[in-house]
């Protein structure tokens, strides 16, 4: 992390975030964990679905659940081997779940991160990984899209621990940011602004971030929430033509914050 070249042009928020300890640690443990003598594995004969039939160390089979190609049946496979070890209570089964779902961690605290105040930061990401870690010891494997489930449990996490100096926020129409703070920022301001207003709901402003900007499918996220995807498709549809008219009247200003897709 130290070794910055002199011409990164990388946004200075995506610098710091990078630098952030807890994530960068797990990073590092898991790196250790999957490379040379002894790596963390799991066997493809066990697995199926298609993996190759030989032990695959952890690093590899993270490359091989990020291909489209992969399907949710192999994911929760997967992701049921991985909990079932980390429960057995070696600490390095654990470290390897963290590993394994870093790219979706970064993500989302990345995103939150952005929309937060900068000096929360650390308690954000310390509160996503613990979030993360104690779901891992309790979630139902035998229910579908584990990494879904996983994740948005660790957003929650996150998301309370900026709570705790921002109060309600999404909910708390006096701690979401004015307008002018919507209308320069990213997309989630303007869907602060949005539900601060009441153009809509907490509630609803939190599925669009979920499915717009953090790549949760719709079916993920209504798993999650144990509800219908199709009503939660028609709840996006219905707020997404509530902000569009929004926008457009002027009650919120937007140019490119507004998500794509909407």
């Amino acid at each position: 992390m130290s070794h910055r070249r002199a011409n990164d042009q990388r946004p200075a928020s995506t610098v710091a975030f990078r630098s952030r300890n807890a994530l960068t640690v797990a990073e590092d443990s898991f790196r250790l964990l999957t490379s040379g003598p002894g790596p963390l594995t799991v066997d493809g004969r066990v697995i199926g679905q298609g993996l190759p039939q030989q032990p695959i160390d952890l690093n590899t089979l993270r490359d091989l659940l990020l291909e489209r190609s992969a399907s949710s049946d192999l994911k929760d496979q997967v992701w049921c081997e991985l909990i079932r070890r980390a429960r057995t209570g070696e600490p390095s089964w654990v470290v390897g779940c963290v590993g394994m779902a870093m790219p979706g961690l970064k993500s989302i605290a990345a995103r939150i991160i952005r929309s937060s105040p900068s000096h929360l930061a650390d308690d954000i990401v310390s509160e996503l990984l613990t979030e993360f870690v104690a779901q891992v010891a309790r979630i139902d494997t035998s229910r579908p899209h584990i990494a879904a489930r996983l994740m948005f449990w660790a957003r929650k996490g996150a998301l309370r621990a900026r709570g705790r100096e921002t109060r309600h926020v999404p909910c708390g129409p006096r701690e979401l940011p004015d307008r002018a703070a919507a209308a320069n920022s990213d997309p989630v301001l303007l869907l602060l602004d949005a539900a601060r207003q009441g153009v809509i709901s907490p509630a609803t402003a939190e599925l669009i971030i979920a499915t717009r900007l953090d790549g949760t499918s719709v079916q993920e996220y209504a798993q999650v929430q144990g509800v219908p995807a199709k009503s939660l498709y028609k709840q996006r549809h219905a707020a997404e033509t509530l902000l569009v008219a929004a926008v457009q009247d002027g009650r919120i200003s937007a140019d490119s914050a507004v998500p794509p897709g909407m």
